[in-house]
């Protein structure tokens, strides 16, 4: 069974209880025999990134803003915004939270890729700690009208 995904122009969805890892436990050093037979030294996600991607999947529910074809989707471009309300003892920067809600929204199909998101603007509530059981994540993914290029 193939299911498709609905093609809207502005989502938004909550991940209740999570905020994305922060760049220090977003990925760590592994090593890994190669294709060449020889050690390499490399980097593999954790398991709260992969947690959180799971999780973002669920909440953004199979919608996409992203074009269906190769073509159109080289004319588009995103502009993204995403709130962290940080529960007690939790903390980060937004830059921190920035990647993996980043490659978040990318692994679960909802852009096609960050390289076109033109605006991204990562806010993180610090005000909201005195409610512990609230921590949660907010995206807004807006496509923004296609480029209109020139051909060649």
């Amino acid at each position: 069974m193939v299911v498709k995904a609905e093609i809207e122009d502005v989502i938004c969805f909550t991940v209740p209880y999570l905020i994305p890892p922060s760049g220090n436990h977003y990925k760590k050093p592994c090593r890994y025999t190669g294709r060449d037979g020889y050690s390499h030294m490399g980097f593999k996600l954790t398991k709260e990134a992969k947690a959180y991607y799971d999780a973002v999947a669920i909440f953004a529910r199979g919608r996409t803003v992203s074009p269906a074809t190769d073509s159109e989707r080289r004319r588009v471009r995103y502009t993204v915004q995403i709130d962290v309300y940080l529960g007690e003892r939790q903390r980060g920067d937004a830059d921190n939270f920035l990647k993996c809600g980043m490659d978040a929204l990318v692994r679960c199909g909802v852009i096609h890729s960050d390289a076109y998101v033109q605006e991204c603007r990562p806010i993180v509530h610090k005000d909201e700690r005195t409610n512990p059981e609230n921590p949660r994540t907010q995206y807004l993914v807006i496509r923004l009208e296609e480029i209109r290029g020139k051909k060649r």
